[in-house]
């Protein structure tokens, strides 16, 4: 995937990306007890290109990941490979998770997944809660581009939380030339792309100073613990074992930093029901 390597490579030096090393403990233990399937040439000839050993999260998001090709097993932690006492077992039967799905990105918490069992690939998506019910997204992985959304994505379109109304017209336009309308459909509907006022609701009382650094704490996770622990995992690069010790400490810093990411990021998990605190030193 030359085109969206290209598009990652052009902003890495800037602002809008981090990127995170999976957690080497959790990636031996599940090396030692599991194994993945053969992946398919798609998805193959997709990572040929793209980072490996890192996820990619795109700062804007706040939390929409690339998966590294090197932390595909790490990234099926909760979903499939469960830890219980001091081992690991395979929940897949349980779980309801097809041993043929592989995660290659996240957003919110929720997987986006390739079915290696097809030559084409195609990806789906779920959200988090409950048994899984993976939805369409594209029929093909060579769909799965993102390249047209992280080259129109700048500061001319996306203000406060929110992207302005012609950034969807730019959007479509490239994205017909291989996507049907349907597809583009979903893919707004299920990346951070058309609900984003949802997904980053305006803060009422909106500090603007910018001097200012901002720390957020987590209180409680609230009654969708299990959301809030994904998306602490996928935002910080912790393991299970880590955010559980963290949540029985007296406080949990999930963020810090300056001007208004930080407010949106405790934002969003207060959308997912957790309570946090945000303190300004």
């Amino acid at each position: 995937m030359k085109y969206l390597a290209h598009s990652i490579s052009k902003n890495e030096n800037g602002s809008k990306m981090r990127f995170l090393g999976a957690s080497e403990e959790t990636k031996r233990a599940l090396e030692e007890n599991f194994q993945l399937p053969l992946l398919s040439q798609a998805l193959l000839k997709w990572y040929s290109d793209l980072p490996k050993s890192n996820d990619i999260m795109f700062d804007w998001t706040n939390d929409f990941y690339i998966i590294g090709l090197e932390n595909l097993m790490v990234a099926l932690e909760g979903y499939r490979f469960i830890r219980e006492g001091e081992g690991w077992k395979d929940f897949s039967e349980k779980m309801k998770w097809n041993k043929n799905w592989i995660i290659i990105s996240s957003w919110n918490g929720n997987p986006v997944i390739a079915d290696i069992s097809k030559v084409e690939t195609p990806i789906y998506y779920d959200y988090v809660g409950g048994g899984f019910s993976q939805k369409l997204l594209v029929d093909s992985l060579e769909k799965f581009d993102l390249a047209v959304w992280l080259d129109k994505h700048d500061d001319r379109y996306y203000k406060s939380g929110e992207y302005q109304s012609n950034f969807y017209e730019v959007m479509e336009k490239e994205w017909k030339i291989k996507l049907t309308n349907d597809e583009i459909k979903n893919i707004c509907k299920f990346l951070p792309i058309a609900k984003s006022k949802e997904n980053f609701p305006l803060i009422e009382q909106r500090i603007k100073e910018k001097v200012k650094k901002y720390y957020v704490y987590l209180d409680d996770p609230g009654k969708n613990k299990s959301k809030v622990i994904l998306a602490i995992k996928k935002e910080m690069g912790l393991s299970f074992d880590e955010i559980r010790n963290r949540l029985n400490s007296n406080e949990f810093l999930i963020a810090e930093g300056y001007g208004e990411n930080t407010l949106i990021l405790a934002d969003y998990f207060m959308t997912l029901g957790a309570k946090v605190r945000t303190e300004t030193k």
